[in-house]
């Protein structure tokens, strides 16, 4: 099971004859051993002889190991390890153990029309970007999207590549196992493929193709304006990157705590101010605009808003934009988004 950690993810303990309960969570990133201990362990009384359900949300303690800050971050700080252990209480301090399960957690969230403890269908595979959305590219370079798999012997996933034109095919297949984060990149950095691609995943189980997910990729020439590369970690727990094609416009915000002086006679220096300021400081604002994008890129959109982790050029930053209209095609016709950031340190260096 993957759980999508920024969302609730509940256990619940409802045993016959339970007088309470025990959770047992076991949480470590990487390929290695289950901790010697519980990393959290939770107890909890029924509320009544009638009423003997115990639920624990989870998800706030997952997301403690769950720590990507640029894109390379992928090999554990995009998922973690999470085994748990439910327990019946059958007397005073006295436990039986009921099961073990074990699941991977990612940084993900799921909507509220879904119910709770959504979960995505494959257990075992999870494409961390939408496949609805065309990935935009800047004209010659390249970017990876993110998969998460736990291959088993006798799994293994495919990423075929179909230029446009349908006369380059290339596959890369990854047969490795265990659980690990990929990075694919979404298009081959060959001529063939400058036009744009198709980019299918496909995930085998003994050989048999039980799931595909296809991007559509084309790359973008803007010859007028400077790029900003925008990297942040979208709903499904993955680093997506959305480009920002068009103008940009960058300003300065300072505050600072103004106060009267007093002066060191009655016969007062002119030229010192009756105030001045102290801890006077700044930020950098940055105004950015898509260029002209499909209908759909209003999901793109709501991920950026809602996320916790961004950067643009690799430099931190958050948004500032705390509202947007998601724009349709038939209201407004071309449709581009202007987004305003804020670089998420001081102009000044008070790191203390």
């Amino acid at each position: 099971m993957i759980i999508n950690a920024r969302s609730p993810y509940f256990i619940s303990i409802n045993e016959a004859g339970q007088i309470g309960s025990k959770l047992e969570l076991f949480i470590w990133v990487g390929t290695g051993s289950i901790p010697a201990t519980p990393t959290y362990t939770f107890t909890k009384p029924i509320a009544s002889a009638t009423q003997l359900e115990n639920t624990y949300n989870i998800s706030p303690f997952v997301s403690e190991y769950l720590n990507a800050i640029k894109p390379s971050d992928v090999t554990t700080q995009l998922w973690c390890n999470v085994t748990i252990k439910r327990y019946k209480e059958t007397s005073a301090g006295v436990y039986s153990l009921l099961d073990t399960t074990n699941h991977s957690a990612v940084s993900g969230y799921t909507n509220y029309s879904g119910g709770y403890n959504q979960t995505p269908s494959n257990s075992e595979m999870l494409v961390m970007a939408n496949p609805n959305i065309e990935l935009l590219y800047l004209e010659g370079t390249t970017y990876d999207i993110n998969v998460y798999a736990n291959l088993t012997s006798g799994n293994n996933i495919n990423f075929v590549y179909n230029d446009l034109a349908g006369g380059n095919i290339s596959i890369d297949n990854f047969s490795a196992t265990g659980k690990t984060v990929l990075k694919i990149p979404i298009t081959k950095a060959i001529s063939g493929y400058s036009k744009g691609n198709f980019l299918a995943i496909k995930y085998y189980v003994g050989g048999v193709l039980t799931e595909t997910k296809t991007f559509l990729v084309k790359p973008i020439c803007e010859p007028k304006y400077t790029t900003v590369v925008c990297n942040f970690i979208n709903r499904y727990g993955g680093w997506q990157r959305l480009n920002f094609f068009k103008a940009q416009t960058n300003s300065i915000t300072t505050k600072g705590t103004k106060y009267n002086v007093s002066q060191s006679s009655i016969n007062y220096n002119t030229s010192v101010g009756k105030t001045k300021v102290i801890n006077k400081n700044g930020n950098q604002l940055a105004t950015l605009n898509t260029g002209f994008v499909d209908e759909n890129y209003s999901d793109l959109i709501q991920d950026l808003l809602l996320s916790q982790t961004i950067l643009l050029d690799g430099k931190p930053a958050l948004v500032k934009s705390d509202s947007l209209e998601l724009k349709s095609s038939i209201n407004n016709k071309n449709i581009n988004y202007e987004v305003q950031f804020e670089y998420s340190s001081d102009l000044i260096n008070n790191v203390v």
